[in-house]
């Protein structure tokens, strides 16, 4: 026997309208906020839309969809929440950083080849070949530290993660040709894969202050060894270094779009040591031969900026550095905003440390290097 459904408006009382007036609520509160999103529209972009052809094209409503898409009031809150669920469902981190295991986060640029990468690669051992020779007539030494990949050091935490087998030699290859062109190289896989313990941030695509340590004392080491330094490097003293142990939200969480969710719907924070390091001042006006400037200029990436590297290492040479490192310089941003300054040409040092990341030397070119590129070959910094 089948059954009908009836409904009787007198017994279900004032609950009959409450499927008429939330649709109500809906359309009036759908109207609230597109009229304060479309308040925020400028007026030259209305002015735009206001003319006779555009509006008989389309194009007038093409642009009023766009602004009130770039306008509206709740959009970053809907990002959000898109966010923390693609995280929360999928463990999606977006198109630029990767997801190893036990937290632990890796750039999409590092696992990535790139058309053209050796020529690339080859050409960026020939600039490194060719300022080294150009500071040497200005008797300046240039010394290349070439930083490796996260992903080669801290591989065990890659957990599926592919890293391409054309990886492995790369920064071996490119270190022999630099070396080739007689110029001095640092590798500094070799301290950082001898120290125990994890050497990068787990949600950062820098090293943290132990990887930062191994490096700056390798760094030293070398300049002490090649007698470029006034003094040995030596260990950093006790009292010169505060640590304590405090949450780091790394530069992976931003990468991802994960930083501005709530706590209970993002990775949880890297607890780390955080470290306060006392500078090195020169002692005396000679320390370093005609002038108290420091002997040591840094050129490079937003490594030397991160991990206490630039204090670890003058702490380690007993001497100041001057750090002309740059966050998002690439291959060639700080070397050539040091080396085309005032600073260089009035005060030049006697050594140049040129940090490198190992993910940068396949990268394609940009406009600004083959500008640089044209440059080095006519013999000009």
């Amino acid at each position: 026997m089948s059954e009908s459904f009836s409904f009787d408006a007198k017994s279900a009382g004032i609950w009959r309208f409450i499927p008429a007036g939330s649709f109500a609520l809906i359309l009036i509160a759908g109207f609230a906020v597109t009229t304060c999103s479309l308040r925020e529209v400028p007026a030259a972009k209305w002015a735009e839309m206001a003319h006779l052809k555009p509006i008989l094209q389309g194009e007038s409503t093409r642009r009023f969809t766009s602004q009130l898409n770039e306008h509206f009031l709740w959009s970053k809150p809907f990002a959000r929440i898109e966010r923390a669920v693609n995280w929360k469902i999928a463990g999606d981190t977006g198109p630029s950083v990767r997801t190893g295991c036990e937290g632990w986060f890796f750039l999409s640029e590092e696992l990535t080849t790139f058309d053209g990468g050796s020529q690339n690669a080859n050409a960026r051992a020939y600039m490194v070949g060719q300022v080294a020779q150009l500071l040497e007539k200005k008797n300046i030494r240039l010394v290349v530290a070439v930083t490796p990949d996260k992903s080669r050091i801290e591989q065990e935490h890659l957990c599926g993660l592919h890293r391409p087998a054309g990886f492995t030699q790369r920064a071996q290859d490119w270190m022999s040709t630099v070396r080739s062109r007689q110029v001095d190289v640092i590798d500094l896989s070799v301290p950082l894969t001898a120290f125990r313990g994890e050497r990068y941030y787990r949600t950062d695509s820098h090293w943290n202050e132990a990887g930062a340590n191994a490096a700056a004392a390798a760094i030293a080491a070398h300049l002490a060894q090649l007698q470029l330094v006034d003094k040995p490097a030596h260990g950093i003293p006790a009292d010169a270094v505060k640590t304590s142990i405090a949450e780091r939200m790394g530069d992976l969480f931003r990468v991802s779009n994960l930083e501005g969710l709530p706590e209970w719907w993002r990775p949880a924070i890297e607890k780390t040591a955080t470290s306060v390091v006392a500078p090195v001042v020169s002692q005396s006006d000679d320390l370093f031969g005609d002038t108290g400037l420091p002997a040591v200029a840094l050129i490079g990436t937003s490594f030397s900026l991160r991990g206490n590297f630039v204090p670890m290492l003058s702490q380690h040479l007993g001497a100041p550095v001057a750090n002309l490192a740059k966050d998002g310089g690439d291959f060639d941003g700080s070397a050539t905003a040091y080396l085309h300054g005032k600073t260089f040409q009035q005060e030049p040092p006697k050594v140049v440390v040129w940090e490198i990341p190992e993910r940068m030397l396949q990268k394609p070119f940009k406009p600004s290097e083959r500008v640089w590129l044209e440059d080095l070959k006519q013999g000009r910094l």
